[in-house]
C-alpha cells in the first residue's frame, strides 16, 4: 500500500517537482508510525482521510515523517524538501 505525495502549485512549481524526481506516492508503512504527527499537523485527520483528500505535499510529509510541526518546513524550496524526503525514504527502505 502506498500514501499519495501531493503535488500542488502553479505548473512551474510541478514542473521542479518533477525535475527534481519527487515521488508521486511513498509507502504507507513509512508514513504509517507518524500518524499522531499527521493527525496534530491536520486538525485531526486520519492518514486515510489525507489520502483521499490527495495525500501531503513534499515538505507535509517531511513534517510528518520527522515528527515536527509543519511550521518547521513552510517557505522551504522544493530543492531542500524534495531531496531529504528521497533521503528519508532511502534511509527507511534499508532498515
Amino acid at each position: 500500500m502506498t500514501f499519495p505525495v501531493l503535488w500542488q502549485g502553479s505548473r512551474q512549481c510541478i514542473a521542479e517537482l518533477e525535475r527534481l524526481g519527487c515521488p508521486r506516492t511513498v509507502p504507507l508503512a513509512l508514513v504509517a508510525p507518524h500518524e499522531a504527527q499527521a493527525r496534530r499537523n491536520h486538525g485531526g485527520q486520519t492518514l486515510a482521510r489525507l489520502a483521499e483528500r490527495g495525500g501531503l505535499a513534499p515538505e507535509e510529509l517531511v513534517c510528518t515523517l520527522l515528527d515536527r510541526p509543519l511550521q518547521d518546513m513552510r517557505g522551504h524550496h522544493p530543492c531542500f524538501v524534495v531531496p531529504l524526503l528521497q533521503r528519508i525514504i532511502r534511509e527507511n527502505a534499508t532498515q
